[in-house]
């Protein structure tokens, strides 16, 4: 387990102490199982749209391989007003400290990219300083670069359907449009820039949305995650399995679809 990750999930005794204003001012004690399972903190809609919406799925904790739990799209994930930059400096804390009488657990989720970034791991410890002796369980998720990240997964047709692939695109796959305009690498797994390769085929036509409906349509089609490779989803991953740990036939491995076998997606 890395540094990171080890203080993302530890019992808030450490060094690092939240802000005095962020720190909830409790009128009566809620017994922990009284509490919802978990709170999840984002700092935009797109995030908001594909996690709530794969939350949202029946089958969302045989893809993520942990055990089922309670979940309200509408009331249990959390969009920030302020972006990524105003959760790493101070918001965090002032808008999830005072919902620890509500949940035992919460997630921050956050873009790596944007204008004055001081680098993942530093938004990781700045944010998790926030929450430190207030949650027991809380984690930090950091995408590099960001969202769209996740999106960029090794199925052609998936991503085609999700984009709403234009009749210019014909048979062509995005990742090969994109390689003829320098914004793919032929070797890399994802394009160097993902949101950037997003903006480029909706400005050139060649699909009909680039709205956050990719990401609930993502969300809602993705028929598997097990060979997922992007380091802020499998850290993602992670969190979920050791707080709701799987059955044990579900933790060797037959979580990848519900029921069904389907073709696997790298992401």
């Amino acid at each position: 387990m890395s540094r990171a990750t080890a203080k993302g999930r530890r019992s808030g005794s450490g060094s690092a102490t939240p802000l005095a204003s962020s720190v909830p001012q409790q009128s009566a004690p809620v017994e922990e199982g009284a509490k919802r399972e978990l709170v999840f903190l984002v700092a935009d809609k797109g995030m908001e749209a594909m996690i709530g919406t794969f939350l949202g799925r029946q089958d969302f904790h045989y893809k993520l391989g942990c055990a089922r739990f309670d979940f309200n799209h509408k009331t249990d994930i959390v969009r920030a007003g302020g972006h990524d930059p105003g959760l790493v400096k101070r918001e965090a804390g002032k808008i999830l400290n005072r919902r620890r009488r509500e949940y035992r657990r919460a997630v921050v989720v956050v873009d790596n990219a944007y204008e004055g970034s001081p680098g993942p791991d530093e938004i990781h410890d700045r944010i998790a300083a926030q929450l430190d002796g207030v949650w027991e369980q809380f984690e930090v998720i950091v995408i590099n670069p960001e969202l769209e990240n996740w999106f960029w997964v090794d199925d052609p047709g998936l991503v085609k359907r999700v984009l709403l692939w234009t009749p210019k695109g014909g048979d062509r796959t995005p990742r090969q449009v994109l390689e003829e305009a320098g914004l793919w690498q032929p070797a890399a797994a994802k394009p160097g820039d993902p949101k950037r390769a997003v903006e480029y085929l909706y400005a050139e036509g060649y699909t009909g949305d680039q709205n956050n409906g990719i990401f609930k349509r993502l969300a809602l089609a993705l028929p598997s995650v097990r060979r997922c490779t992007d380091e802020s989803f499998q850290r993602l991953m992670a969190t979920l399995a050791e707080w709701f740990p799987a059955q044990e036939a579900t933790a060797a491995g037959e979580y990848g679809t519900d029921h069904t076998k389907q073709t696997e997606s790298k992401q």
